[in-house]
């Protein structure tokens, strides 16, 4: 198969939504198109700016603190089920890190969803959910 046709399969792809470089390698292994052919449309994508690895996780981290409720453990395992390199994820989640991110989905958690939870099953939610922030604002 032809660099253009595995070109225009991965661009069809990526028009939908914004892919990761592992996602965009996966859909076109799966079609059999060779190594070779699959690196240089990945390399031609990049150059484009079609894929990028660091401006995804940085869009994706946004919409987790805007949409989402997730634990940094939560975002951080989405993204390297995406394929992102570890060093990215742990470059760019540095800043939720030093902020004050996790406590604040708590206190909004507490708020909504876990508002009717006895104390015991409120901490075990968000525990299993991978929130290690300081538990003291539950009680």
């Amino acid at each position: 198969m032809s660099f253009e046709l595995a070109k225009e399969k991965a661009i069809r792809y990526i028009v939908i939504a914004k892919k990761t470089e592992c996602e965009v390698r996966k859909k076109l292994e799966k079609s059999g198109f060779e190594e070779d052919i699959i690196d240089e449309v990945i390399k031609y994508l990049q150059k484009l700016d079609y894929i990028n690895d660091t401006e995804y996780v940085d869009a994706y981290i946004r919409q987790c603190m805007r949409l989402l409720n997730y634990s940094i453990y939560e975002i951080k395992n989405k993204l390297l089920q995406k394929g992102i390199k570890k060093d990215i994820i742990e470059e760019k989640l540095q800043l939720l890190y030093e902020s004050d991110y996790e406590k604040n989905i708590v206190e909004k958690l507490l708020k909504g969803k876990l508002k009717s939870m006895e104390q015991l099953k409120r901490k075990q939610y968000l525990y299993r959910r991978g929130f290690r922030c300081n538990f003291d604002i539950i009680d």
